[in-house]
């Protein structure tokens, strides 16, 4: 019963900081939001044994919820209506790169962490098999707060994904990064069915867009060849890693 009074107050304050990150305000009140009304309350109780763990999950998440804001921020257009304002397009990208970033240095700060616990117990227990450790349960709460907030971001720049596809480019390094990382696959299967059907095999799944490269083209359709490069540049990745190493 705990367990599920727990999973519900987690849920309960992730949709309060999406409700935050949507919501326009000053970066002062946000981070105050982020820090002392969600992520205190994210990662358990307080003990004198987990204090620095707990302030440390915290302000990583107020990392990734502020992240998570710029990135999905609308772009502007100019005054004429035909080319998106740069600074605007330049902090989505910006903002994507550190989502990539940020979802990298997270599984190899978990990594280690599971790597340290494994070779205490083995101390421990001598020859004895340590094998299916579980991770902490901040661990697996900031896995949860990824798929409620990453995936959704993700989802709601489709359209300038398309118009723009150094905005596609960065997209799929992400979800290629979720799907190459077993820590992050095997606790996000149907989030990571949802980003593939959407961005990599609704694009697949077009004829090569060469058409659209002839001068005069005004369908008002952008050209996705470049698009459909870059997913099969990133697809030849999940391939040649060794899943093990994940």
């Amino acid at each position: 019963v705990e367990n599920a009074m727990n999973r519900v107050d987690i849920a309960n304050y992730t949709q309060l900081a999406l409700y935050q990150i949507h919501r326009s305000g000053g970066s002062e009140l946000f981070w105050h939001d982020m820090i002392n009304s969600c992520g205190v309350n994210l990662f358990g109780q307080v003990t004198a044994s987990s204090q620095i763990s707990h302030h440390s999950h915290t302000i990583a998440f107020a990392v990734l919820a502020s992240f998570v804001k710029i990135s999905s921020g609308k772009v502007r257009m100019v005054s004429n209506n035909t080319e998106p304002v740069p600074r605007d397009v330049a902090s989505k990208l910006v903002s994507l790169e550190l989502l990539l970033h940020f979802i990298k240095m997270w599984h190899v700060a978990i990594r280690g962490e599971s790597m340290t616990n494994e070779m205490e117990l083995s101390d421990c227990l001598g020859h004895l098999s340590v094998e299916g450790i579980e991770e902490g349960d901040s661990a697996v709460t900031m896995v949860y707060i990824i798929r409620r907030l990453v995936v959704p971001t993700l989802l709601s720049n489709t359209s300038m994904s398309l118009e723009d596809c150094r905005i596609y480019r960065r997209i799929i390094r992400i979800i290629s990064e979720l799907w190459r990382k077993s820590y992050y696959r095997r606790r996000m299967k149907i989030d990571l069915a949802v980003l593939i059907q959407n961005f990599v095999l609704k694009i697949l799944v077009l004829e090569p867009q060469l058409h659209h490269f002839r001068e005069g083209n005004d369908d008002g359709m952008p050209s996705l060849l470049q698009h459909q490069l870059d997913v099969l540049d990133e697809i030849k990745t999940w391939f040649a890693s060794d899943p093990k190493e994940a």
